[in-house]
Order: C-alpha cells, then structure tokens, then sequence
C-alpha cells in the first residue's frame, strides 16, 4: 500500500515474509477500515434497523477492545455529529434498501486511497447480482458521496492523530497476528487453485466490534482490481480474543487466525467460480429451502442464500486441502471436525469428490475447472439426506469439543 505522508508511514508500516512465489504477503492495518468502524460506533444511537444490537457490541467490546474504549474517549461527543448520522443511515439503506450488511463497506473503503488521500485507486462500482444495473448505480453513488465525506471527517479531527497515539498497540497487534500464520500458506493455496493473485493482505481492526465468545471473532474478504488488471486480496479481522492486560493485542490464537486468513482469501479464489454456475444449482435451491438446511444456516452465520451455502462450503473445503498441502495433519482432522460441528454437511462427499480433481490436474488446470463436478454433490442430494445429517450434527455437537 502506498504511503503518501511521511508521518504516518511508522504507523501503517507492513510486516513480510517470503512465500516464496511473485505475490506477496503482509499484515497490517488500514486508516480507512478504522476511521470507517470508529463512526460506525458514533453512528449505533442513530440506527432504525439492529440498533440494539449495535449498542450491545459497544457495551460488550468495549471491555476488552482497548482501541474501541479509547475511541469512545477521546470522540464520545461526536455521537451527533453529521458523520455519524449519515453513517446509519448509510447502514440502514444498505440494510434495508440493497440487503447488505457492513461487509460491503470494505471494498470501497479499500478502493479509496488512505486517508487523508481524497482520490482512488481504481474505478469502484457496487456490485450485487441480486440487484438491477440501475440499483447497484444508485448504490455506488451513494457510497462514493459517502466516503467524501468521511474522508473529509478524518481530516477535521484530525484522526490521524488517534493512530499515532495507539501506534504501540497497532503494531503489537500486526506482530501478534502474523506470528500465528504458517509459512508459505499462499503458496499452498495457489497450488491448490491453479492460480494466484497479486498481494494477499491480512488487516487488522482493533476497531471492528464483534463479540468474543470462544475465540471466535470476524473476517471480511474483500479484493481491488488494480489499473493494471492485478487483483490484490484482503482480509479484514476483527480481534477474537479478550484483552485482559498490557501486552496482549486480542490475536493470539492460532487456529482462529489461520481460518479465518485462509477462508477470507479463499473467497477471491471460490466465489467468482460459484455466481458463475447459477443455471448449474437450480435444483439446490429447492432442496436448500425445502429441507432444514436453509435454517440451519441462517443460525451458523447468517448463510440464507443457497449460493452463499455453496460457497462458504466449496470455501472450507479450500481451508482443508490447503492445510492437506502443507502436511498439516493436526490442522485437517480439526478443521474436517469444526466445519462438521457447525453444519457444513456436504465437505465430506466434497472432500471425496475432490480425488478425481487431485487425479488428473492436466485435464483440471484450476479449481474452477472442476467446480461443476463438485456442483454434482449438491444437485443430486435429497431432503431425506439433507435433514438426516443435520440431525446427526445436532445430537453429536453436545459430545464434541474443539480446543
């Protein structure tokens, strides 16, 4: 990423380590994510739609988030200010209007150059295939008019100065992360894939609220398509553990930071494959509604949509062939148990299915290539297969433990 101000280069500043491959790897984090989840906490009294649950996240992380209590100090009185009325109502429309969450705010927030840069690194457009042409246009205005204003808010405040005055814990918690990732993962994934991409980057967010129960915390994949027609990839990680005293950051946990790097940059590699196949799924989409599937995923992470049950599986199936790759037993059997406990249903038939692919890469160059074949698996399920597995699930998950 490129740093335009001296001043701020120390507190944006990468880690690398070599993989070995033309990509590149870093940890860091992004003034623009950050400015953009401090105005989301300003914004929360503001909201029409979850605003109890917004208020809850600032009560619970608050606790144990140092970066959210110290942006709650220092810019407490702005919970009125224009920004961050604007803020919820941006969130509501998306909500509400064009049936997105806060996910899609970071891939324009990453199009944007760094605050206080007001220009863009490339075109960006809103895109949503649920949405007409005219809708996602309305859309990217909307967010673009937006991001305007609150680049101009980071340069009133002077929020620049909020970085600098946490650096310390920005940097502790880069060093922290990245201590947590195996070597070489992304040459692994590519491998895998049968491609690659330009740079793999994990963004931190100590700003991000999710609450922290069981190390679990949140990733966003996101991406940007460069004017040279590179492709850079991220994932945006909220913490996923407690802060309980000086020296801890809210990411020393292994197993919670390789999934979620994995799986968030997995989603560049699936879901292009996926929203590509839609005439190949019509008859899962009737099985995914008819059965108890469509429930039960909305409960494991909110996964309504048959597509995104398609791809958030095809997704941890990569996290599993990618740990097989880097002969990482331990990581296998605990990801193949986790992903089970939490109702992914079809990753062993996929992992089955997934021989015929590892048996002739000559004929399937890319995973993409053989995506229809693992379409297979869903279309030719049944609502008797379909329910009977979860009920296996929910009577094993009381016995199985994951540490």
């Amino acid at each position: 990423m490129k740093k335009l101000f001296v001043v701020f280069v120390s507190l944006s500043a990468t880690f690398c380590f070599s993989q070995k491959s033309t990509s590149t790897f870093s940890v860091t984090y992004n003034r623009n994510i950050e400015t953009y989840f401090l105005v989301e906490i300003l914004s929360a009294e503001h909201r029409k739609n979850n605003k109890d649950f917004e208020l809850y996240k600032i009560k619970e992380c608050s606790v144990y988030q140092p970066v959210v209590k110290n942006a709650l100090q220092k810019y407490g009185h702005l919970k009125d200010s224009d920004i961050a009325v604007s803020t919820a109502r941006l969130n509501d429309i998306l909500l509400k209007k064009y049936g997105s969450g806060n996910d899609a705010m970071m891939k324009p927030l990453m199009y944007h150059k760094e605050f206080p840069d007001v220009e863009w690194i490339n075109e960006y457009h809103f895109e949503n295939n649920n949405l007409t042409k005219e809708q996602n246009k309305e859309a990217t205005d909307l967010i673009k008019n937006y991001l305007s204003e609150l680049s101009k808010f980071y340069i009133k405040e002077n929020i620049g100065q909020f970085f600098k005055e946490n650096e310390t814990f920005y940097k502790g918690g880069i060093a922290e992360y990245r201590k947590q990732i195996p070597d070489g993962f992304t040459r692994a994934m590519e491998q895998f894939y049968g491609e690659s991409f330009n740079s793999y980057t994990i963004i931190i967010s100590p700003m991000m609220m999710w609450p922290i129960e069981d190390n679990e915390g949140r990733g966003i994949g996101t991406n940007v398509i460069l004017p040279s027609g590179q492709q850079n990839i991220y994932e945006i990680a909220s913490p996923f553990v407690r802060v309980q005293k000086p020296g801890e950051f809210g990411y020393d946990n292994q197993f919670q930071a390789r999934f979620l790097s994995v799986h968030e940059f997995g989603h560049s590699f699936v879901n292009k494959e996926v929203y590509q196949n839609t005439d190949k799924r019509t008859k899962f989409k009737d099985l995914f509604e008819k059965s108890k599937l469509k429930e039960t995923m909305i409960r494991t992470g909110g996964y309504g949509d048959y597509q995104t049950c398609v791809a958030e599986h095809l997704v941890r199936l990569g996290e599993i062939e990618t740990a097989r790759i880097q002969k990482d037993k331990e990581r296998v059997k605990r990801l193949q148990e986790y992903h089970l406990k939490n109702n992914f249903i079809f990753i062993p038939l996929l992992e089955e299915k997934l021989k015929e692919y590892h048996s002739d890469r000559k004929k399937y160059k890319t995973f993409g290539a053989f995506v229809p074949k693992l379409l297979e698996i869903f279309e030719n399920s049944s609502v008797e297969f379909i329910n009977g597995e979860l009920n296996k699930i929910e009577n094993k998950n009381s016995n199985i433990t994951i540490q």
